[in-house]
């Protein structure tokens, strides 16, 4: 049976520590703008460089977060193979980070060609930086992925700490000390994680060795190539609409800081996830069929607590905006709540994946993720050019979309679970539609934007109360 204290303890505290970096920077956010400060206009630049930070992010973690969840539990505890493979991981990160360094250094004043404003073409003064702040950011999330399998909750909650606070700090000294500038933010980011990740690095080095296991790796990255590709895919999916709205950067500062709170949620949804894979991969290990009752009652409560928390914090987030903002970007409000359920999608991702990622089925993410980047492109050429961000809005919720069913049928079909469907497939798709509608009244009859937001909150909170009321009233019970 599931311990639902101990399961509720560590979704609190994986959820709370790993979303608190995410928090700091909306803290960040309202610090920094203002009308003597940074405007809609720089914010679209953000948009940019943290996209560049993400593409860079994936390249040197080449599918090692879920490499090492995964073959960690085939090298447990301290043996000689645990620390060969933590050390070799840790190696290959840092080696795909220099060689990208040097790679920017040679090649940024054609790089800096690519972009129309002015402001983004000197990509040599801030483009290292970004490779800096992306390999820093490998190397912190690869081992916070490992802590949480070994469920070292306490050397979890100090990386997640001190890395929040040290690159939200010197983001914030970034930009008034350079010029109120967005490179200053770029300086702040790269040099705030880099003091964290040194300390990991020198840590583990320390604790496993200095190793680059090829046999070892060989095996790793066969697993993790086509998880680096659809990554990479990912990456398209959630930073390519960006580059469509470039030629009107105060519109992409708009709908980037959205995105951002949204990013936010998407930290959370994160830390629900670091409480339950281990949970999962540990049932399966087990055996599926012994085991299954357990795994559908953790993904059904990591698709609930989901919910709840995206539906909690779209008004205290578009509140938040309207309170703290003082430019355009307050017109960033009316978006939460259609951006922010864009991650109850993802949330059902990682309940379909797990099955698939635990029997080493990683080329079905790649195939899947290939035709739903096309949908998405597709729909972001023809759309975003003449209806703006909503364009973007539409592109990724009709690709998303698509990606779950499709995940959904492989699932079924390669690694069945007898999953409840009306809990972790047809509640959450219906709460995607309710927004869609929600937003298209509200736009078409000029709502105030809370109406809407207020709408979709008691549609995702009542059907949670209907569905699951069982496990309501038990929780309930155990609490009382």
């Amino acid at each position: 049976m599931i311990n639902l204290r101990e399961h509720f303890k560590l979704s609190a505290i994986y959820t709370f520590f790993a979303a608190f970096p995410a928090l700091l920077q909306l803290i960040v956010y309202p610090v920094i703008e203002g009308e003597a400060r940074l405007g809609a206009t720089d914010f679209g630049y953000l948009a940019i460089t943290e996209a560049i930070v993400s593409v860079v992010f994936l390249i040197c973690t080449f599918g090692m977060g879920a490499g090492i969840a995964r073959f960690y539990h085939d090298h447990p505890g301290k043996s000689a193979g645990y620390g060969h493979l933590v050390s070799s991981i840790l190696t290959g990160i840092i080696g795909r980070g220099l060689l990208l360094l040097g790679v920017v250094l040679i090649m940024a004043p054609r790089i800096g060609q690519l972009f129309p404003q002015e402001a983004l073409q000197d990509f040599g003064r801030y483009g290292p930086s970004l490779v800096i702040a992306g390999l820093n950011r490998s190397v912190i999330a690869t081992l916070l992925v490992l802590y949480r399998n070994e469920k070292r909750v306490r050397a979890f909650v100090i990386v997640s700490i001190f890395s929040g606070i040290l690159r939200s700090g010197f983001q914030v000294a970034g930009v008034f000390l350079y010029d109120l500038s967005f490179i200053g933010y770029v300086y702040g980011t790269a040099l705030g994680g880099t003091f964290v990740a040194v300390a990991l690095v020198v840590y583990t080095y320390t604790s496993c060795g200095v190793h680059y296991k090829r046999p070892l790796l060989h095996s790793l990255h066969r697993f993790a190539a086509p998880l680096f590709l659809t990554e990479f895919i990912y990456w398209g999916l959630l930073f390519g609409d960006r580059f469509f709205l470039l030629n009107n950067t105060e519109e992409l500062g708009i709908y980037d800081n959205a995105m951002k709170f949204a990013i936010g949620v998407q930290m959370i949804i994160q830390g629900l996830t670091a409480a339950a894979q281990p949970e999962i991969y540990r049932y399966m290990k087990e055996g599926f069929t012994k085991r299954e009752a357990e795994i559908k009652t953790v993904s059904s409560l990591f698709i609930a607590e989901s919910a709840g928390i995206i539906a909690l914090a779209i008004i205290p987030v578009m509140l938040f905006i309207n309170i703290f903002y003082e430019t355009e970007l307050t017109m960033s409000a009316g978006l939460v709540g259609i951006v922010f359920v864009r991650f109850m999608l993802r949330a059902q991702y990682q309940v379909f994946s797990w099955p698939l990622l635990y029997r080493k089925k990683s080329l079905v993410f790649f195939l899947i993720n290939s035709v739903v980047l096309v949908i998405n492109l597709g729909l972001n050429w023809l759309l975003t050019p003449r209806v703006g961000y909503y364009g973007a809005v539409t592109a990724f919720m009709t690709a998303f979309v698509i990606q779950i069913v499709l995940l959904r049928i492989v699932q079924h079909r390669k690694a069945p679970v007898s999953y409840n469907s009306m809990k972790v497939f047809w509640f959450p798709l219906s709460i995607i539609m309710v927004a869609a509608l929600s937003e298209v009244v509200k736009v078409l009859f000029s709502l105030n934007p809370y109406f809407s937001a207020v709408f979709l909150v008691f549609y995702i909170l009542g059907g949670l109360a209907v569905i699951y009321r069982a496990e309501i009233q038990r929780v309930l019970s155990r609490i009382i």
